[in-house]
């Protein structure tokens, strides 16, 4: 079974996509009608990289190699064989297993008792305290939040997270505002 698609996978490959140069861009956009389930997916030279697993909305998961990537509707191109992502597939393959790699960092760092930076890694935001199915749960300056697993990475200075602390607290504030709201 595929393991799960993950967002951090999704990320790094949309940031590798603008990578295949000028001849991968200037090629027709894939049609939605050839986007669906089962469709075969080649990467910019014709190779076949794998599959359409499911399409929702604008993402389309695709399944490569036993694992999953999730890639949006615009990084597919017109390919002579059908659907083709802008880029070849040593580099689609190279992103998802460092993406895979980078996950497994995060989860051994995501444990109870460790400090979570702001994505500068400038300040400390909160501490792990526990584990939920959701992600974890983090002790911040305004009060207890659950952080999706998604929203970490490991930086130069440990855990952190996707924002800043600007954002982090206003996302934090958001929320909690919502939830007495809701």
């Amino acid at each position: 079974m595929p393991k799960l698609f993950g967002p951090i996978a999704a990320l790094c490959l949309a940031t590798a996509i603008p990578l295949a140069g000028q001849a991968a861009q200037a090629q027709e956009a894939a049609p939605a009608a050839s986007l669906v389930t089962g469709a075969k997916v080649y990467d910019q030279n014709g190779e076949e990289v794998g599959q359409i697993a499911k399409v929702s909305g604008d993402r389309v998961a695709v399944s490569i190699d036993g694992n999953g990537l999730v890639v949006p509707k615009n990084a597919f191109v017109k390919g002579a064989k059908g659907p083709a992502l802008k880029a070849p597939k040593a580099k689609i393959v190279a992103v998802l297993r460092q993406a895979e790699a980078d996950a497994t960092a995060v989860d051994g760092a995501l444990k109870p008792g460790a400090e979570v930076r702001s994505a500068d890694g400038a300040a400390v935001l909160g501490k792990v305290t526990a584990m939920a199915p959701q992600g974890a749960v983090l002790a911040t300056s305004e009060g207890n939040i659950t952080m999706p697993r998604a929203a970490f990475f490991l930086s130069a200075k440990g855990l952190a997270v996707k924002v800043d602390e600007r954002q982090f607290l206003a996302g934090v504030r958001a929320a909690r505002a919502q939830k007495k709201g809701g």
